[in-house]
């Protein structure tokens, strides 16, 4: 048996609510990320990160193979996110006040570089965490009193 892998998505705010409504149960890619959606495996974690607000608010966990599907479910103009998996969730924070926010742990995040430009680090819609990068986030979510 293989070890999972480890993700972060990069999704807005807005999208992330309509991730809180739908329970985590669809993590979605765009088009540039196609080849990694299709390398998602079930069992494999995903963490959820906010931007323009900076917070970790969630982790889900891959329960089905990859699919195509071109409904609408986030608000991207440009692109659907249609490479999809069905997920569901481990660790969720419900409100915004109570989330993870990434400078509280950073010190301990091995992918974050460089403190004076860690904004680089968490752009676009997709990366690959360390299984350590993982632990830090999850425990810290825990931490916060998150319900499965």
């Amino acid at each position: 048996m293989s070890e999972n892998n480890y993700y972060m998505i990069i999704t807005s705010p807005e999208d992330f609510e309509i991730d809180l409504k739908n329970n985590l149960s669809i993590i979605g890619l765009p088009d540039r990320n196609k080849r990694a959606a299709k390398n998602f495996a079930v069992g494999d974690k995903i963490v959820f990160y906010i931007s323009k607000m900076s917070l970790f608010g969630g982790i889900a966990e891959v329960t089905g193979e990859y699919y195509y599907h071109k409904k609408k479910i986030w608000t991207d103009h440009y692109d659907l996110w249609p490479h999809r998996v069905s997920s569901k969730p481990l660790y969720l924070i419900n409100d915004f006040n109570k989330m993870i926010f990434i400078k509280e742990i950073w010190d301990d995040l091995d992918f974050i570089k460089t403190k004076g430009s860690w904004g680089v680090y968490v752009q676009g819609s997709f990366r690959k965490l360390s299984k350590h990068d993982f632990k830090v986030i999850l425990q810290n979510l825990k931490g916060k009193n998150t319900a499965t």
